[in-house]
């Protein structure tokens, strides 16, 4: 999970496909952004349409970048520009109050997809 400093909530590391940019690059380039790593992107786990108030529907896709090593934890390194801090916890201990409501589900989505190996759509409303 990172902490972006523009935001009050934990979320995973993400943001926008780029013109002419894959999601599964959008992802890798993210994570590469945010916390200085190198990962390959494993199977697309959900796709979701999340539509929450005050903001306009946008569409999520979580991909499954496997298990942070422990060569990889020493490797994380943040941007002045990036998330203030980062930390790892499993979704069952992570305080909701910590990240946007509309996050849980897709969480919950993708760790049922990645046990179930299949794809979850998913619609969220706010």
């Amino acid at each position: 999970m990172v902490n972006p400093m523009y935001t009050a909530y934990w979320n995973l590391p993400g943001g926008h496909v780029e013109a002419g940019e894959s999601p599964s690059a959008a992802c890798a380039r993210e994570i590469r952004s945010e916390l200085g790593l190198d990962v390959e992107m494993g199977d697309l786990l959900v796709v979701a349409w999340v539509d929450s108030d005050g903001w306009m529907p946008r569409v999520y896709y979580i991909f499954d970048a496997g298990e942070v090593t422990a060569e990889q934890r020493r490797a994380i390194t943040l941007r002045e520009d990036g998330p203030g801090e980062y930390r790892f916890a499993s979704p069952e201990r992570i305080d909701a109050s910590l990240i946007p409501s509309f996050v849980k589900p897709m969480w919950e989505a993708a760790l049922t997809a990645r046990k179930d190996k299949r794809l979850v759509c998913l619609e969220v409303e706010v």
